[in-house]
């Protein structure tokens, strides 16, 4: 672990969870908390599942021959930056600038900002940053306007940004919308004496999501333009300063047809890193990804596992089938699914299947459910199943692992 590491583990921080309140890392891995020490609701991570979803994927970048740089923006925690560097990735993916200085500041390597920095002050810092030889921190274009602010910090520092062309699609977020603006944006960072054409960038996320046909097909028309362009580019001769060409696409739903079209790229002049950037597959969930990732449990025979829950208390029952849970929108995801209700306990009692049971609502800090068969009582503690990890680490600042026998072996601080 690294010294920056060491004093984030060392630092304690408010912990609404725990039953002591500051804590660090290190306190709380001495303590020998279990769950029904921690005060609810509270959201766990299973360590369990977190080594197994990190081997799976990095076995299955390998079986593919691609390399990763997952989205950090997911957990925005230093310590699973660590363990997926330690476990086979590439560098780490960074959506701002803001987020970047906080992977440099825990000794992340390399670094791609994926999208584009327009202002000159963050500009500048990218510039810096890639002064040091341990650090090769990328970033996007997709205009002229966002080429000269590039290149004006990287004159002001003296200094050499690694910029990748983004391919946008048509409606959707950034990037050129056609080829021949890509080129034209290639061809002006190609001729620049401050920064270096890396590659190219895309993400296929803004298409339609889902395995649906169209969606599938949708998404590998648009891949196959992507990789297009990386030869038509490299055919220009815009690779011709570079070691390697970055070719990069891959969210955590389509992270398989991104690593097939990358795979077409052949026949260029210098060999092409093949990057994807999923970042979702560290913790799965329960519902979003569950639906769509190529290793969801419907689709491959040694899926990657829900790793994140929150556990929370009945609160009330105001009335006939109609249940209020001490849990909402500060502890919960909600902008993909509403959580779903795995199982419940008793006080005192064991764990057990919940009976027509429906979360329907969510408030700031209550959960709304239909209970039609007057199953759930006040005191009982529900595990709630989640969707879409993005929107759920950044709701807590440290979040319990637990091992198998609900031991909290572990603690994750988030920097958001």
């Amino acid at each position: 672990m690294n010294e920056a590491l060491d004093r984030l583990t060392a630092t304690p921080f408010e912990a609404r969870n725990f039953p002591e309140s500051p804590l660090s890392v290190d306190e709380i891995r001495a303590r020998g908390y279990v769950l029904d020490d921690l005060w609810l609701p509270t959201l766990v991570a299973r360590e369990s599942a977190l080594t197994h979803n990190l081997e799976r994927f990095a076995a299955w970048c390998r079986e593919r021959e691609v390399r990763l740089a997952p989205h950090g923006k997911t957990s925005m925690a230093p310590q699973l930056w660590q363990r997926q560097l330690d476990a086979g990735a590439w560098g780490i993916t960074a959506a701002t600038v803001a987020q970047a200085r906080v992977m440099d500041r825990y000794g992340v390597p390399h670094v791609i900002v994926a999208n584009e920095v327009v202002d000159p002050e963050q500009a500048l810092w990218l510039a810096r940053v890639n002064r040091a030889d341990d650090r090769d921190y990328y970033v996007l274009v997709d205009s002229d306007a966002g080429f000269r602010v590039l290149e004006d910090a990287a004159e002001r520092a003296g200094a050499e940004i690694p910029v990748l062309v983004e391919f946008g699609v048509t409606g959707g977020r950034t990037g050129a919308r056609t080829a021949d603006e890509a080129l034209a944006l290639g061809r002006a960072v190609k001729e620049s004496a401050h920064l270096r054409l890396a590659g190219v960038e895309g993400y296929e996320g803004a298409l339609p999501q889902g395995r649906r046909p169209e969606a599938v097909a949708g998404a590998v028309a648009w891949l196959g333009e992507l990789t297009d362009l990386v030869s038509a580019m490299d055919r220009a001769g815009l690779f011709d300063d570079v070691d390697e060409i970055i070719a990069t696409a891959g969210g955590s739903g389509f992270p398989d047809l991104a690593a097939d079209a990358l795979a077409d790229i052949s026949g260029t002049s210098r060999p092409v890193q093949r990057i994807i950037r999923s970042g979702a597959y560290l913790t799965h969930d329960h519902l979003t990804y569950e639906r769509r990732s190529p290793l969801r449990s419907a689709a491959d025979d040694d899926p990657l596992i829900p790793t994140l829950t929150c556990f929370a208390r009945v609160i009330s029952v105001p009335e006939s089938g109609l249940v209020l849970v001490g849990a909402g929108k500060r502890d919960v995801p909600f902008d993909e699914d509403l959580p779903l209700v795995l199982r419940v306990r008793t006080p005192g009692g064991d764990w057990r299947q919940p009976r027509s049971t429906e979360v329907f609502a969510l408030n700031d800090h209550h959960l709304y459910i239909t209970d039609p068969e007057s199953s759930l009582a006040v005191g009982d503690v529900l595990e709630l199943g989640l969707s879409h990890p993005c929107t759920t680490f950044d709701k807590w600042q440290m979040i319990p692992v637990l091992d198998d026998d609900d031991r909290v072996v572990d603690a994750v601080v988030t920097l958001f």
